[in-house]
């Protein structure tokens, strides 16, 4: 079987609220119990987890109690009952909601305020994009007048050189226990790095284990890579130990051999307690050190500890007011009514209700088996639909823009979610949910399943409206400029289509995700090709055994390619490599930029400095989304403009400038072609690029899940609409079959071809 890597409104206007709440009751008949139960349950989980501040709903394990909701509600039988389980679950966490049918009339939102709130404080949510707990992020969340925990993460590793282990496997391994609860967790990464930039991170499973078990990653390194990097991360918030590590290669013998690492054991300690040997990245609410309580072998091992960095300030100045609610329907004719501002005393904030005790609920909620979690579990599954339905439901800033019925993508997904036998099964399922938002930061990772796939030996392309093959490693069995009848039995552009449902993006960038995972699938399995070559038809049979997709021919990072013409690969060289030839490319009758793709480092922004005649400024808006009501609803933006001062550098690039451009050039390459656009600095020769601009926010879910997705709305200088659309090329060019059979590259023929006019 063919696989594809994917790679609001104030409570005083109850009447108006409660009206129009009653207009969306209607029970669906085509919907089952089951399903009107989640979606009741989701709905609900999204509006107190995101929105009621409550002490008692930041006290839980919010996975946890996804997948308790789920269990609970799934299988009663009709509304009266699944109103009183979702008052059993969601009154201990917030006593203050109310959940009515459409015959009744909620309390007003006032009845637990005494008469005297000398003293108190109010205490509301605030949203400024969605945070997530990712460290450097713009994205976060606070409730005011709290102290905020904010989770970030701290990592300890050692470094080595990577000459010896270039072409080969790396394999990372060590002994772990974990405190950790919900989205928090251990991780141990391998990471290779190119010169001063590090590429992906490899990551091992998610930690969680509260006893000490073995966990380890393993990564390819490629020939390029400078230093290997590997160690460890507690993300986020809670407690792991880690002993006894060991770092592998694969020799030509295929067989594991030893990498020395020092102090692999953590039994030579220095100052301040730190493991000596070892680079320590503290942040504050964060440390790591030699820990002596029960270690996996030794007196010693390393524990890593973090209860968040400390927030308190407002991210903006809108906030809910006291007496502000929502009123929201559910499903089967239940509404809930939220309170969005609680007085708070030096107690806690008001509104206990002892008939639904908090500290039941939370021994209930420690029971379930987290560590052991997998998405084999139906429960799993479902509480990860809940989970990522309402992340989008109330941040995702670019429904204006998408065509999407987010709400029947609800109930589609949790179908699908039942249906679903396996974690893999279900990684579709969650990359088909995500592949609707058309983002192109929308990415799901998943360690596990992930791993058994492979790439075929060879690249292809869109060409000429066909599949063609355009780089082999397997020359004996596939030839560049081979036409892809079909694979598996698939005519190839079926294969295409069908690949892109699972890949999120606009429509350039779903099918450059789709060409560069082609034919991917289970490790040293074979697919059957049908292909063109000559005017024969051949059947072929290729097996899938690279863990890397193979990648087109490059030139060197910087070339002088024609009469002193110059060639700047933007993905690949160091603005360290550029500035030491800049006199060259600035006394050069012609530049070629390459940026098909993504920027090698963020430093490469400063060659626009070089190709100015005067100081100007650009902008660009890139604003984050300021959200203290559900469903996206009375939004505001911080009008956050990306500016950049530009000042011309010297020496300045005289000659004729191209930068190269496609689909495959995504967030901050867009940027850079936003300004040679906007300034008119550049032709710019190719293909529109990805459309998907703007800082990626990132959420994990039960059962080791990882989604990426942009959390900020960017438009173009003029305002007009960048999302999907991308950056326009202002020579368009296509590839053709003959370019490729004769190994020319046709973006950069036209690009001669305009500096060779120019300076006729």
């Amino acid at each position: 079987m063919r696989k594809i890597r994917i790679h609001s409104y104030i409570g005083i206007a109850f009447l108006v609220a409660l009206f129009t709440c009653a207009k969306g009751a209607t029970i669906d008949p085509g919907e089952s119990q089951k399903i009107q139960n989640l979606r009741a349950f989701a709905k609900l989980y999204g509006y107190v987890k995101y929105f009621h501040p409550s002490d008692e709903a930041s006290a839980i394990d919010w996975d946890a109690f996804a997948i308790c909701g789920v269990k609970q509600v799934k299988d009663v039988q009709d509304t009266e009952e699944l109103k009183t389980t979702l008052e059993a679950l969601f009154l201990p966490i917030a006593p203050t909601i109310q959940i009515y049918t459409s015959g009744q009339k909620p309390e007003g939102p006032m009845k637990h305020v005494p008469d005297d709130t000398t003293g108190l404080k109010v205490v509301t949510w605030q949203h400024y994009g969605g945070g997530s707990g990712q460290r450097r992020s713009p994205f976060k969340s606070i409730r005011l007048n709290r102290e905020n925990r904010i989770p970030v993460s701290v990592r300890v590793d050692q470094t080595i050189d990577a000459t010896k282990y270039r072409g080969k496997k790396v394999k990372l391994r060590a002994f772990v226990r974990s405190n950790v609860s919900g989205g928090n967790h251990g991780v141990l990464y391998l990471r290779p790095y190119r010169g001063e930039a590090g590429d992906s991170f490899c990551y091992s499973p998610l930690i969680k284990s509260t006893g000490w078990q073995s966990y380890e990653v393993v990564g390819k390194i490629d020939d390029d890579v400078t230093e290997i990097a590997f160690g460890c991360f507690l993300k986020r918030i809670g407690k792991i130990w880690v002993d006894d590590f060991e770092l592998l290669y694969e020799s030509e013998k295929d067989e594991w051999e030893p990498i020395n690492i020092d102090n692999h054991s953590f039994e030579k300690r220095k100052d301040e307690n730190k493991p000596e040997g070892w680079n320590v990245y503290d942040v504050p609410g964060y440390s790591a050190k030699i820990g002596t309580a029960n270690p996996y072998s030794g007196k010693k091992c390393l524990l890593i500890e973090g209860e968040g960095r400390i927030r308190s300030e407002k991210l903006f100045e809108e906030q809910p007011k006291i007496g502000e609610v929502v009123n929201k329907a559910l499903e089967a004719g239940l509404f809930c009514q939220i309170p969005l501002a609680l007085y708070s005393s030096e107690h806690g904030t008001l509104g206990k209700d002892e008939e639904y005790p908090l500290a039941k609920l939370i021994e209930k909620l420690e029971t379930e088996p987290d560590s052991e979690l997998t998405a084999n579990d139906e429960n799993v599954r479902l509480a990860d639909v809940v989970i990522a339905w309402n992340v989008f439901q109330h941040f995702y800033p670019y429904f204006d823009v998408v065509d999407v019925d987010w709400d029947s993508e609800l109930t589609n997904t949790l179908q699908k979610a039942m249906t679903d036998k396996n974690e893999e099964d279900f990684y579709y399922t969650l990359s088909r949910f995500i592949a609707k938002l058309e983002d192109g930061h929308g990415w799901l990772d998943h360690t596990r399943v992930q791993s058994q796939w492979a790439y075929l030996p060879f690249r292809v392309d869109w060409i000429e409206n066909q599949v063609i093959v355009t780089v082999s490693k397997d020359t004996t069995k596939v030839h560049k400029g081979d036409i892809i009848v079909s694979i598996d039995d698939t005519k190839a552009e079926q294969a295409l289509l069908d690949d892109e449902k699972y890949i999120s993006g606009s429509p350039q960038g779903r099918r450059v995700g789709a060409l560069g995972r082609f034919g991917y699938g289970d490790k040293d399995t074979k697919a059957k090709l049908v292909v063109k070559r000559d005017n024969q038809t051949l059947e072929i049979e290729v097996e899938r055994n690279s863990r890397v997709a193979i990648s087109e021919p490059t030139r060197p990072k910087i070339d002088r390619i024609e009469d002193d013409i110059y060639y700047v690969d933007l993905r690949r060289a160091e603005w360290k490599e550029i500035d030491e030839r800049i006199y060259e490319l600035a006394e050069a009758r012609g530049v070629i930029f390459d940026l098909r793709g993504y920027p090698y480092e963020d430093r490469t922004y400063e060659i626009i400095y070089h190709l100015l005649q005067e100081k100007g400024a650009y902008d660009q808006w890139r604003a984050v989304p300021q959200v203290i009501y559900p469903d996206y609803q009375k939004v505001t933006y911080n009008d956050r403009r990306w500016d950049l001062t530009l000042e011309p550098k010297e020496p300045r690039i005289e000659g004729k400038v191209v930068f190269l451009t496609d689909a495959s050039a995504i967030s901050y390459a867009e940027c850079l072609l936003a300004v040679i656009a906007n300034g008119k600095l550049a032709e710019i020769v190719g293909q529109p690029t990805a459309g998907t601009s703007g800082n990626a926010n990132y959420f994990q879910l039960p059962g080791d899940f990882r989604v990426s997705w942009t959390g900020m709305k960017v438009v173009e200088r003029d305002g007009s609409q960048h999302y999907l659309i991308g950056i326009l090329p202002t020579v368009p060019v296509q590839r053709t079959i003959q370019g490729v059979i004769e190994g020319r590259d046709e973006f950069l023929a036209k690009a001669l071809e305009i500096i060779n006019k120019f300076n006729e």
